[in-house]
């Protein structure tokens, strides 16, 4: 909207205009750049996280079963693997997990 274009990047010589328009102040020790730019960054940081998950999720919903008895051993024998070095931490299909609910 400040460029009068579309524009996807929050670029140095527009942060302090939107600080400002989206009411930061400054306080001892932060401008009030400094402070969008760290509120910014966590709520994108918050989003990215929650997309890994939702799209986590839907890959496990998606993914494609091997039929009859043999889908049943490799899904098990294939599905959670130890990872050398911990016993917190559990390989899931490719990705980290928690060994168990107490950790």
């Amino acid at each position: 909207f400040l460029t009068g274009k579309a524009e996807e990047r929050l670029s140095f010589d527009i942060q302090r205009e939107i600080a400002e328009a989206l009411g930061y102040h400054d306080h001892p020790g932060l401008s009030a750049v400094e402070r969008f730019m760290k509120h910014y960054f966590l709520v994108a940081k918050d989003v990215g996280d929650l997309t890994r998950i939702f799209c986590s999720a839907l890959e496990d919903q998606q993914a494609k079963d091997t039929p009859g008895i043999t889908g049943v051993i490799s899904r098990f024998r294939n599905r959670l693997r130890k990872i050398a070095g911990t016993l917190d931490f559990v390989d899931d299909g490719g990705r980290i997990a928690l060994a168990g609910t107490d950790v």
